[in-house]
């Protein structure tokens, strides 16, 4: 599988991720050990396996095609990791708000004035930045406040990538510091299709949490609609169970991602990089998806055929 959108990048990510934690060992002394603990969960290279690629390396793939210095792509990674961070902080807040971390919430207000500093030193106040940066942070809240009260990947399937909009600061800063204004909106077209694609995996993967604690998740959406389950229920786990290992519910989820990869090729045909990390994306739903199929032909063949077929040797 071709990983050149990360190896690419590694020494800029090392550089980014050095330059975070000297931000955060600044803090005040009682969030200090917290926050570094944090930013050790999504250290891109020290965790594998992390879905928040796109926060990290976005100003890095757009850099060629806005003409900036890396200097700058590892500026916006620096702001952009501890946007994540502050929002992965208060999304863990709303899904469990009798956990009893008091440091979480005042944490994410201080990684939200490190960000904000470091914004403020790129853009004047009269910059449209801001208005860039009011219009995510609206999206984001609308998204976690209604998706359970509307089918958004029925309705308009971007809108579950509004969750990640403030991925999109990072497109805006960019193009508003290199003056490629005309691109932000074709950009955002893009980087919409490639987190309405990443959301979709993460839902496959995480349907029996969603399930359980009657969150929002697109991979329930489509087996309610194709199973046709009255919308007064969600599915069951057993029906879910029944859409993906026999209904092959997931090939058909995973063909949705052919509008994301159309979108995205319409809006930004030069960031190869980005087109690289959607097919990574793709591709894993896509095995996914065979790796079900293959489970039951091989239980269709008899427990013998698929004891052996799981044997490591």
């Amino acid at each position: 599988m071709n990983w050149n959108w990360f190896h690419s990048y590694e020494k800029d990510l090392e550089a980014a991720f050095d330059q975070t934690e000297k931000v955060l060992s600044e803090l005040p002394e009682e969030f200090r050990g917290h926050a570094l603990n944090y930013l050790g969960k999504f250290h891109a290279l020290k965790k594998s396996g992390s879905q928040n690629y796109i926060c990290y390396l976005l100003p890095f793939w757009m850099q060629e095609a806005a003409g900036a210095k890396p200097e700058l792509s590892r500026e916006l990674t620096v702001a952009m990791i501890l946007v994540m961070l502050h929002y992965h902080l208060i999304d863990e807040v709303m899904d469990n708000p009798e956990a009893g971390d008091k440091w979480r919430l005042p944490l994410a207000n201080l990684l939200q004035l490190e960000f904000s500093r470091i914004y403020a030193a790129l853009f004047t106040s009269e910059s449209p930045f801001w208005s860039y940066y009011r219009k995510y942070t609206a999206e984001w809240a609308e998204a976690v406040l209604l998706e359970n009260q509307h089918d958004f990947f029925q309705e308009n399937p971007v809108r579950i990538a509004h969750k990640a909009s403030p991925v999109k600061l990072s497109v805006a800063g960019m193009l508003l510091l290199t003056e490629h204004d005309q691109l932000i909106a074709p950009f955002e077209s893009a980087v919409d299709a490639v987190l309405v694609t990443l959301q979709m995996l993460d839902d496959w993967e995480d349907w029996e949490k969603d399930l359980r604690e009657g969150s929002y998740n697109s991979l329930i959406s489509v087996v309610q609609h194709e199973l046709q389950i009255p919308s007064d229920r969600r599915p069951t786990p057993d029906e879910v169970k029944h859409a993906l290992h026999v209904r092959d519910i997931l090939f058909i989820f995973a063909e949705r991602t052919d509008q994301n990869a159309a979108i995205l090729e319409a809006n930004a045909p030069g960031l190869t990089h980005l087109h690289e990390f959607h097919d990574y994306l793709r591709t894993n739903l896509r095995q996914g998806a065979e790796s079900l199929k293959d489970e039951r032909n091989l239980l269709a063949q008899g427990g013998l055929a698929y004891w052996l077929a799981n044997q490591k040797i």
